[in-house]
């Protein structure tokens, strides 16, 4: 026994025998137009699949059950699709947290428009994530952290490789990072070291890395350092035991190496003055000291002077220190007459007597 969907009269036939109604094509005609409800919420067209859907209700009455969740459904992803149009609109804005906020914990019914959700509350989270990252390495720029502020922009880089934003903070740091370390090479130029190693701890301690990216200046400064000691210690042993002379030379070499080291040896350099007035000539013979390598050279009283080149011969920026200052003394502009004296006959002739 059959019961007509639509008089609800029993038969046994294919058709209902009240209202002449065909079962099979009934259902096939039920099912085409709920296949075409189905089409419209594919198209978003929600508004039309609910239409139709509720004309379908009283159509087909006994589905009536179904068709009124599938309306439901229906104004579920209508409410659905007007956050995600609100949500879009904040995305737009920059309003990232707010876009992944409004998305959370939605399921849309259209598989086609949860698809949409979900990417889009995705990319909210992502740019909410960047936007963060982004002004906690642009806070560190601020503060000068640049080491770190540096690191954070790279790790934001691999992400987003096409921000100009993060390109142009990565760039200003490389620009003081070269500008740190030019002064560090200039004092090493100038033969500061100490100035120089100063300036390159204060490197350091900004960007860390530099103390393996730069290892030679390092190399070079703790070389430097060591070497001054060692010089300095022999120049202190030399000028206790009395040896004034290469006490002397070992402090005039660091006074000329080391600008920082001045006030310290400059004392030791005067307390030893005229004491250490031997000439090294005499001890030229014992090959006591290569004097080319310090740039200084022997005069012939013994004292140290610097080496004067061709070029600085001819050049009136170094003529001054090839001279020593003399004291003034008065000069006679014109000629004295000797003092008169007494003349004295010796052997007929009349001499001066000079005595």
């Amino acid at each position: 026994m059959k019961t007509c969907p639509k008089c609800r009269q029993k038969t046994d036939s294919e058709q209902c025998s009240s209202c002449n109604l065909v079962f099979a094509a009934y259902e096939q005609e039920k099912m085409e137009k709920t296949g075409k409800v189905y089409q419209l919420i594919s198209a978003s067209e929600l508004l039309k699949a609910k239409e139709l859907a509720e004309k379908l209700s009283l159509e087909f009455p006994d589905s009536r059950t179904d068709f009124i969740l599938l309306i439901s459904n229906i104004n579920r992803d209508l409410n659905i699709a007007k956050k995600y149009l609100q949500a879009q609109q904040l995305f737009d804005q920059g309003e990232h947290e707010q876009t992944a906020l409004l998305l959370r914990n939605i399921k849309a019914f259209d598989p086609g428009l949860e698809e949409k959700v979900i990417a889009l509350r995705q990319k909210a989270k992502q740019e909410g994530e960047y936007s963060g990252r982004f002004e906690k390495a642009a806070d560190l720029y601020e503060k000068r952290w640049y080491g770190e502020a540096k690191s954070a922009f790279l790790t934001l880089q691999k992400n987003h490789p096409d921000d100009e934003k993060i390109t142009n903070y990565i760039q200003k740091i490389d620009r003081i990072k070269k500008s740190l370390l030019d002064e560090v090479i200039e004092s090493l130029g100038e033969n500061s070291f100490q100035l120089a190693q100063e300036r390159f701890s204060k490197l350091v301690a900004i960007f860390p890395d530099a103390k393996e990216e730069y290892a030679a200046i390092t190399k070079t400064l703790n070389h430097k350092k060591e070497i001054n000691s060692q010089i300095l210690d022999a120049a202190e042993v030399a000028r206790k035991k009395g040896r004034l002379l290469e006490a002397k030379v070992l402090y005039t070499f660091l006074y000329q190496q080391n600008h920082e080291l001045h006030p310290q040896l400059r004392p030791y350099i005067r307390e030893i003055g005229d004491n250490a007035l031997v000439s090294l000539a005499e001890c030229a013979q014992y090959n006591l000291l290569d004097l080319n390598e310090t740039g200084l050279e022997v005069k012939e009283d013994g004292l140290l002077e610097r080496v004067i080149t061709e070029r600085q011969i001819t050049d009136k920026r170094y003529t001054g220190e090839r001279y020593v200052l003399l004291s003034p003394v008065d000069i006679c502009t014109e000629p004295l007459a000797d003092p008169l004296c007494e003349l004295v006959n010796i052997d007929g002739l009349e001499i001066a007597d000079f005595s």
